[in-house]
Parts: C-alpha cells; sequence; structure tokens
C-alpha cells in the first residue's frame, strides 16, 4: 500500500516528535524526492537540520518552503 503525501507527512512529523530524526529525516526526503518543492518537508528538514546544528543544509531547505508557500 502506498501512503499519500498527507499521510508520508504525518509519519515524518510522527518519527520527528519521537526523537527518529533518521526516520522524519528519510521520510521527508522521500516526499522531496517526488515533490521537490513541498513547503512542509521542506520546512520540517530544515527544522530538523537546525536542530542538528546544520544551519548551512538547512537555510535552502527554508527558502524552498517559502517560495513554495
Amino acid at each position: 500500500m502506498e501512503l499519500t503525501v498527507i499521510q508520508a507527512l504525518e509519519r515524518g512529523v510522527s518519527a520527528h516528535r519521537a526523537g527518529d530524526l533518521q526516520e522524519a529525516e528519510r521520510i521527508y526526503r522521500s516526499i522531496l524526492q517526488a515533490h521537490p518543492h513541498h513547503p512542509d518537508a521542506n520546512h520540517n528538514l530544515g527544522v530538523l537540520a537546525v536542530s542538528l546544528s546544520k544551519v548551512d543544509a538547512a537555510i535552502p531547505l527554508f527558502k524552498k518552503a517559502v517560495e513554495a508557500n
């Protein structure tokens, strides 16, 4: 069974909240693979990157999220 983008995003957010950052990143990236400008996936991946002190990686993700929104 294939997930919808909304279902995948919900799973990513759940994993993120639970502290499973590796799984959250995997899910966000899989969404972005199919929808590179998805605002929520870009934003959430940016937030995850900031939490890992990867600000340089987060900035382009935040920019894509703002541009797509």
